[in-house]
């Protein structure tokens, strides 16, 4: 499968307007059009995640992926990954220019990211656990390995119970998401989900959807948009 790789030349007054606040997208008009372009392929998408500058980049099928910008260390290693046909799982950001991307035989792939999830991260590696999602916001973040065992770092106490609870009743944790005034939402099982402070028009969605009888499969937010991927391939949200 070929890869689209999109690069826009924006003005540095452009820029330094989004890079001020992280609750603005950057051409939000061509997210959408990639994500239609991929549900419309029927490939899955893997994950969605927008930087501090509100640059934004999608991860979809086994090697597929899209951006507009991104940091250069992040990108030649996504070209390499895809001429060798290795598949990409996840991907998110930290700081003010960290990133972690994670890909397929439990490998990963990061920069300037905080020295306890790196030691994490080695250690899940080494104990032979497939790590399968990575969520940041601001400062508090979240990392999913196997079947729902979980490291954190300041995440909201009642998320750490509902996982705590979801592990003691060995629930398949799918995916995590964390959103500001301590917002979450937890997928699990194949229509499982469990929120704290999400939109109302999330939740109604969501609810819809697992009375439709859809799967949940992904869920992520970008700023002040979110994103919900159903029956592996088909998305929802509010851009």
């Amino acid at each position: 499968m070929k890869t689209i790789k999109l690069t826009l030349i924006i003005s540095a007054l452009f820029i330094s307007g989004f890079a001020k606040s992280q609750q603005k997208i950057n051409n939000p008009e061509l997210l959408k059009s990639e994500l239609d372009t991929i549900s419309k392929q029927k490939l899955p998408v893997n994950s969605v995640a927008v930087n501090q500058n509100g640059d934004w980049i999608i991860l979809y099928g086994d090697i597929g992926y899209s951006f507009i910008s991104m940091p250069e260390k992040l990108s030649e290693k996504l070209d390499t990954l895809n001429k060798k046909q290795i598949p990409v799982k996840d991907i998110d950001f930290t700081g003010k220019s960290g990133w972690l991307l994670l890909a397929a035989d439990n490998a990963f792939y990061s920069d300037s990211i905080p020295e306890k999830l790196s030691a994490a991260l080695k250690r899940i590696n080494k104990q032979g656990k497939i790590i399968t999602c990575f969520n940041n916001f601001k400062n508090t973040g979240v990392l999913l390995y196997g079947r729902n065992s979980f490291f954190q770092k300041g995440i909201p106490e009642n998320l750490k119970k509902k996982l705590n609870q979801l592990k003691s009743r060995n629930q398949y944790i799918k995916s995590v998401a964390l959103t500001k005034n301590n917002g979450w939402i937890v997928f699990y099982g194949k229509r499982g989900f469990s929120y704290y402070n999400i939109p109302v028009t999330m939740s109604v969605k969501i609810k819809e959807l697992v009375q439709n009888g859809s799967s949940l499969d992904k869920v992520f937010f970008i700023g002040e948009k979110w994103i919900v991927i159903y029956d592996n391939y088909k998305y929802t949200g509010n851009l």
